[in-house]
Order: C-alpha cells, then sequence, then structure tokens
C-alpha cells in the first residue's frame, strides 16, 4: 500500500521553519494579517484536486479564520474517545475531504525576507505561493512558519493552501471536541531585513532577565514608562533589576523588554518569578506556597467552532477571574498565542499541553475493554517510529511560549499511556527548561513514578485523594489534570476537594471538567453529537459540561466554583467572626470590609472593619449582636471591595 506524505509518520513538515518564540516584530518590519474573505473549494476527495491551484475553476468564498464545517461544509461531528475513522496507522482514508483556500496579498516593495505564518491549520497544509510549491505541516494547533522570499514578487501575490481532513497527525489528535477542519487561527505575512534575529529566549527568574538571541543587537528594559537597562547584547545578556517586582497570578507584573536591530523592533512583555518545590512538597511561586484553582479550557465558539476571537478570549479569562479561578490547563493542545498573552497580563498560571491525545487506541479494535494496555507496544507513545512526532510536537510548543511568565508546567499531552516517546519528550524538555515543572497525566496513572515533577490523576475520589496526600511513597506534588466534572448539575464536589487541597500541603490544587459547553449553533438552535446527519458515531451531549453554558452565562456550577475558590472566606458563630485569607500574595488591607446584621429587611447595625490579614492568615472578631425578633429572618452579611 502506498504511504502518501501526509501518512508518513516521519515526514511531520517540509521546508517548515525551526520553531521560535512567538513575537511580532515592528518597526522597519512590515506585518499583513491575512484574516478575512479567501477563495474556497471544497472537495469529497483529495485526489481530486488539481495539482496546482489555478487550475481550479470555480471557487466559493469563505472566511477565515473559521472550521469548513460551521459554515455547511459537511456536518460537525462529535466524539469523544473514538477516532472518526478506523484505527490502521499510518493510513487514513482514501477519501480524505480537502479544501482549498486561496488569496491576494500585495507586497509594496520585494526587499528582505518574506515569511507566512499560521498559528492554526487542521489537520495538515500544503502551501503554494504564485503556484509554486513551497511546503508542508502538520499538528493542527502548532505555529508554522515558511520562508516564501524566493516565490514573492513586488506587487500582486496569490497564497494557496490545501487543507486536508485527516492525516497521520491525527491520531495523535483525539481530543474530546467537534472534530473540525479549516484555517482557524490567525495566519499573516511578515517581511523583515536580511540579518534579522530568529529565536529570542527570555527563561523567566526571580531576580534577572536572562536574554540569549542569535546575534548582536540593542536591547532596552522598561518598569512602566521607566528606563531601567539601555545597552547592547550579543548573543546572551543578563540584568538584575535594583528591586524587582515579581509576577504572579494575583499581582502579574510585566516588564517590557525592547530588542532592536537594523531597523527592526521586537517587543515582549516579561515577568519576572521562580518555581520550586518546597521539602514539603508544595509548589512553590517566588518561595509562596500557592494553590491551582483551576479549570480545564478548550478553545470553543458555538458561531465559529475552533476559533474563537480575541474578545471571545479576553471575556473568557475575564470571567474566571470573577469566578476566582487562578490556574488553566489549555486542553488539550496548545492556545492560540494572544490567549498566552492575556494569561501574563491578567494573571494566571498555566499548564501548557501539547497537541497529543491518543485516547481512541482505548478501542482500535472492537469490544475491546477499557485499558491502557501499552504493553502491546501497539499505541503511538511506545512505537519507535513515532518518537519524532511526539517530541517534535513538545518543541514546537515549548520554543513557542517559553517567554511566557505564565507557564509554570509543561504537560506532554492527555489521555496517550505512557511510554517510550514520552520519556523522549520529557528527557528534551529538561534539556531545554529546567525552569518550569513537567506534567505527564498518563506516567502516575499506575503507580508513582520519579520521571515528572507532579503526580498526575483525574477523577479521584476523595478518599483516594487523602490517601495519597498521605503517602509517604509520593514524594512529589499531587495535582489533579481534571476533577469535579461540571456536567449537568455538576460539579457538586469541588468544595470537598478544596478543603482536602488545604488541608494538605503536598495537595497543590486541580482542574475542574470544563470551562464551557460544545455546541453548534444553527439557526438559533444549540446543536451536539447526533444532531447531525451521517455521524457514523458520536457521544452525545457528553460535550455540555462546562461550568458555563457556551454563550458564558453563569450556571449553578459556576457558582459553586466560584464559593469553592474563594480567597477570603468567613464564618459567624457564637459571636464569633472568622475570616480567612486564602490568597497567596494579597494583604486584606487592600480591601475594605463591612458586616452588617439585618433582620427582616431591616439593618441593625452597621461596621467596617480595619483588617491588615497576611496572605494565609486568619483572624477571629467579636461582634456584638443586639437583641433581635425576627418574622422572617435575621442574617449577619460581609461585604468586600477593593478600588479599580
Amino acid at each position: 500500500m502506498t504511504v502518501r506524505i501526509y501518512e508518513n509518520i516521519l515526514k511531520t513538515g517540509e521546508n517548515r521553519e525551526l520553531p521560535r518564540s512567538y513575537y511580532i516584530p515592528r518597526g522597519i518590519s512590515e506585518y499583513l494579517l491575512l484574516n478575512g474573505e479567501w477563495d474556497f473549494c471544497y472537495f469529497a476527495r483529495d485526489i481530486d484536486v488539481p495539482d496546482v491551484p489555478s487550475k481550479i475553476e470555480k471557487w466559493d468564498r469563505i472566511r477565515v479564520p473559521s472550521c469548513w464545517q460551521i459554515l455547511g461544509y459537511e456536518d460537525p461531528n462529535y466524539t469523544n474517545i473514538n477516532y472518526p475513522f478506523p484505527v490502521d496507522p499510518p493510513y487514513v482514508p482514501d477519501d480524505n475531504p480537502c479544501g482549498v483556500y486561496s488569496r491576494e496579498f500585495e507586497l509594496k516593495e520585494k526587499w528582505g525576507r518574506v515569511y507566512i505564518v499560521f498559528e492554526g491549520v487542521s489537520s495538515c497544509a500544503f502551501l503554494y505561493i504564485n503556484d509554486s510549491y513551497i511546503g508542508f505541516t502538520q499538528g493542527s494547533h502548532l505555529q508554522a512558519e515558511f520562508d516564501i522570499t524566493d516565490a514573492v514578487r513586488k506587487g500582486t501575490n496569490r497564497v494557496a493552501v490545501k487543507v486536508l481532513k485527516w492525516c497521520v497527525g491525527s491520531y495523535l489528535e483525539d481530543q474530546d471536541h467537534f472534530r473540525l477542519n479549516g484555517i482557524f487561527r490567525d495566519v499573516y505575512i511578515l517581511q523583515r531585513p536580511e540579518g534579522h534575529l530568529k529565536d529570542i529566549e527570555i527563561l523567566p527568574d526571580d531576580k534577572a532577565f536572562n536574554i540569549r538571541i542569535d546575534g548582536e543587537a540593542d536591547l532596552r528594559i522598561y518598569e512602566g514608562q521607566k528606563l531601567l537597562h539601555e545597552g547592547k547584547i550579543n548573543g546572551s545578556a543578563s540584568f538584575r533589576p535594583q528591586d524587582p517586582v515579581l509576577w504572579n497570578a494575583e499581582k502579574p507584573f510585566l516588564y517590557d523588554v525592547i530588542i532592536e536591530k537594523d531597523g527592526e523592533i521586537i517587543p515582549f512583555r516579561c515577568g519576572l518569578r521562580k518555581i520550586e518545590v518546597s521539602d514539603k512538597y508544595e509548589l512553590l511561586i517566588n518561595g509562596v506556597p500557592v494553590k491551582l484553582h483551576g479549570v480545564n479550557h478548550h478553545d470553543t465558539s458555538k458561531h465559529n467552532g475552533w476559533y474563537q476571537t480575541d474578545e471571545e478570549l479576553r471575556q473568557d479569562l475575564l470571567l474566571m477571574k470573577e469566578l476566582n479561578i487562578n490556574c488553566i490547563r489549555t486542553s488539550h493542545y496548545p492556545p492560540p498565542p494572544k490567549f498566552m498573552q492575556m494569561c501574563d497580563e491578567l494573571g494566571f498560571y498555566v499548564v501548557c499541553e501539547t497537541d497529543i491525545e491518543t485516547h481512541g487506541f482505548l478501542r482500535r479494535l472492537p469490544d475491546m475493554p477499557y485499558r491502557y494496555d501499552t504493553e502491546t507496544n501497539e499505541w503511538p507513545c511506545t512505537m519507535p517510529e513515532w518518537e519524532k512526532e511526539h517530541v517534535e510536537r513538545m518543541q514546537r510548543m515549548v520554543e513557542t511560549f517559553k517567554n511566557h511568565p505564565s507557564v509554570i508546567m509543561w504537560s506532554t499531552g492527555n489521555e496517550s499511556g505512557f511510554g517510550r516517546n514520552h520519556l523522549a519528550m520529557i528527557k528534551w524538555t529538561r534539556q531545554r527548561d529546567n525552569t518550569r515543572l513537567i506534567h505527564s497525566e498518563d506516567a502516575t496513572r499506575e503507580k508513582p513514578s520519579d520521571v515528572t515533577d507532579v503526580f498526575s490523576r483525574m477523577y479521584m475520589p476523595l478518599d483516594e485523594l487523602e490517601s495519597y496526600a498521605k503517602s509517604d511513597e509520593i514524594r512529589m506534588p499531587v495535582f489533579l489534570c481534571e476533577y469535579s466534572h461540571a456536567m449537568g448539575n455538576g460539579p457538586g464536589d469541588v468544595w470537598d476537594y478544596n478543603e482536602l487541597f488545604d488541608k494538605y500541603p503536598r495537595l497543590i490544587g486541580g482542574c475542574v471538567w470544563e470551562w464551557a459547553d460544545h455546541v453548534v449553533d444553527v439557526d438559533g438552535v444549540e446543536m451536539y453529537g447526533g444532531d447531525f446527519a451521517g455521524e457514523l458515531t458520536h457521544d452525545g451531549n457528553f460535550c455540555c459540561d462546562g461550568m458555563v453554558f457556551a454563550d458564558r452565562s453563569l450556571k449553578a456550577g459556576s457558582l459553586e466554583v466560584k464559593a469553592a475558590y474563594q480567597p477570603i472566606r468567613t464564618d459567624f458563630s457564637n459571636g464569633i467572626l472568622s475570616i480567612c485569607n486564602r490568597f497567596d500574595f494579597t494583604d486584606l488591607k487592600e480591601y475594605t470590609i463591612t458586616y452588617d446584621i439585618e433582620s427582616d429587611g431591616a439593618i441593625l447595625k452597621s461596621e467596617e472593619l480595619d483588617i491588615a490579614l497576611e496572605p494565609h492568615g486568619s483572624v477571629q472578631i467579636p461582634v456584638s449582636v443586639p437583641e433581635i425578633e425576627y418574622s422572617y429572618g435575621a442574617h449577619l452579611n460581609v461585604y468586600l471591595g477593593k478600588d479599580g
């Protein structure tokens, strides 16, 4: 049987640039966003696509970014575990649907180096410029950059992209969401001077900026409007602010680091912070024990599928802040780069997960029991020929997001078993970045392991979790990468879990499954798995398991999470008002705290408290309660306020 390029396990890309840190250069460099209307032609089989895009005679119009199923080309399909095609790696069905995208763009002048960058294309893409083949990429949620200098000309140029529904990489992308395709994230042109810098590394620390570049440039560092440092950098440099302001999720202070060469300006917003594990196996941020009050976040929009606008992403994060969430697991793939910038700015701890899930190998044959039988060596994680693809997906994620202070853990993926290829991923990551923790949920599914930095499990019963909190066998932080499934009337147990998190130092917290319901809006009707024609396999409404609805309106579960995660807790009993500060870096002197005593709707007493209470502290305040006669009820209400 002939193996096509997109079925070649060892051919993960062609002519794609090496991964680098994410940035958009300014100054003399040109940035041309190609989002908007494109020509589009859908083919039921990729073998019917002409050898060059210009031979296509009839085009529709489509918006980019988007997913073609959302726009009426095929029906969406939701499946949780099962692959939507027969499990026969590396092969995918011969009848492999394909979408061809095309549009013109203008270059005012032909100068320097010209690149095109794709932030997300599912499942793989073949790139053409002016009918010349440029290259190939797979890895749907991973940035892909191509040098197109030799193919472009001054004036009008045409880019065309052939996108296939499935490729060998689809075996690594069996995530629990709607299975969609297309150019679903930003795509843009960069025109940069010859000899420009490529990769820039600014790994976060709690004392200094440690910067590495591939050349010589000018360096400026600002604290707000104040210039802290100005000088040259040749290869590497280190700068220590005199009184560093450290980044954390409660106070996400960012410095501005500007690197300039030959008129090109490359800006970064950087935070200083340090991640450690204490001798009690606590998670330490800047030396302070921190609990992760987290959620799993899929990129999902009921109108756009996998594409969320910048405004929608920010809305998600601001709503998370309102619900007292401080941690995000990017389930189960890297997020759009702008999302990570927002996490830096707004303050979130991020478990950045690479684009790997092979859950469907549990059901690769009919009537298989639900078991991670990786000892059969029939899983991608155990087969040597899959090692390159595994390691490369980790590399592309780490290199893209290594400069972000919000990233506290790198994750090798989700529900993929654990094998030699995960070990190769972990080995590479440790050598590349030893400043962050490494997470791999399946590494500790069966027993404790020292190959990762956290003991991670999902949906662990409370009594089992407490036993692990006391166990001498586990000598690392315990993290629930998924817990408190928010489907239906859930999550009802999130408070109980957080009581255990607070009780035991090594229980560092977890991420509720999941953020938002997945639905597709069809003429005002919200539809999910099983609602679409031709779904050979689907998992019904199991995608409607978010703590918020698809339109981001709140559920009862949203308020349950907010209460469990609240950073300031109060209790009143026997004339004593108890206040507990669960913040990690915030003193309660930054808040105004007022209480009143109310009976049948009438305020009998009100008082503002003058409290300075350090993080993790508690205080008991006697409250004199007047004699109360009531018909309907009497309450002591506590109000919290904060300027700004």
